[in-house]
């Protein structure tokens, strides 16, 4: 079994990126495959609010652990040092391998190289406890256009929950915090309620579901200073100006292979070092070679 130490890359070299709106048609595959064991996947992420035209190199599903354990009657293994969470992903890992797909081994996740409409693409199962509730935590809402990614919404909550004495965990929910700052008692795992402590009582989950959710609810004066600290992290990210150009070809309808052309005419765009916003760079992204024979280079 392939062992690996990174998560939410590319593990396998021939998977590809798929459009968002195969994300159903896609979960459909890896859902036929474990219902029949007795498991089922929940959406998150993207995969949970797929936008036509976007693309994304894996799919990111929630499995119930509690339920894996019971599947496969997992145990710990104390002469390998190994507990009983980690038996039941290996065991997953090598039922999948039995049923002939490729899979990998990383912290939490079992990742799945899964055939669909000829080709292949990386499912990544999170194979954790609490998946009913916890999986609301993963399921964004991020409007039309923002270019902040669902890791801002958690970046935020955790300042948050660190600014009231919490420590927020996304896989977990709201502890309170001790003088080491650790994790003490468990305070609250329910999202709505999460939500009331940390933004105030009128407020609900929905009012947590992406970065200008958060900031909608709090004063602006306070939004603001939250959103420079949390920018200021690390771990920040924003959605790459390119991953506009496919909702945009596909809104004035190029019915090119975006997965293709995206990728030559960002070496294109790399070569000439083309700006954005020029009349070179929408030549670039916005030409139709198949309709009028214009090839930018």
């Amino acid at each position: 079994m392939t062992k690996l130490t990174e998560s939410k890359n590319v593990i396998f070299a021939d998977t590809e990126e798929y459009d968002q709106q195969e994300a159903p048609g896609l979960k459909a595959v890896i859902d036929a495959e474990l219902a029949k064991i007795g498991l089922k996947t929940v959406a998150i992420g993207s995969a949970h609010q797929p936008t036509a035209g976007m693309m994304s190199g894996d799919l990111d599903l929630q499995v119930e652990l509690a339920d894996i354990i019971t599947v496969f009657k997992a145990e710990a293994d104390p002469a390998k040092k190994k507990n009983v969470e980690a038996a039941a992903r290996d065991a997953l890992q090598s039922h999948l391998n039995n049923k002939g797909y490729q899979t990998a081994r990383a912290g939490v996740n079992v990742f799945v190289r899964v055939p669909y409409k000829d080709k292949f693409y990386q499912i990544d199962l999170e194979c954790i406890y609490k998946v009913s509730k916890v999986s609301r935590y993963h399921q964004h809402n991020i409007p039309a256009g923002s270019t902040y990614k669902g890791v801002g919404k958690q970046l935020m909550l955790a300042a948050l929950a660190k600014e009231n004495g919490y420590v927020y965990s996304a896989w977990e929910g709201l502890y309170a915090r001790t003088a080491d700052n650790k994790k003490g008692d468990l305070v609250a795992d329910d999202w709505d309620e999460m939500a009331k402590i940390l933004l105030g009582p009128t407020a609900t989950g929905n009012d947590m579901d992406s970065v200008e959710a958060i900031m909608a609810k709090l004063p602006k004066p306070k939004a603001e200073e939250l959103l420079a600290k949390v920018k200021a992290d690390k771990n920040w990210q924003e959605r790459p100006q390119n991953e506009d150009i496919a909702r945009l070809r596909k809104l004035s309808g190029i019915s090119e292979n975006i997965s293709i052309t995206g990728t030559e005419k960002r070496n294109i765009e790399k070569k000439n070092n083309t700006q954005p916003g020029t009349e070179e760079w929408f030549k670039l992204w916005f030409s139709r070679p198949y309709l009028t024979g214009e090839k930018p280079e």
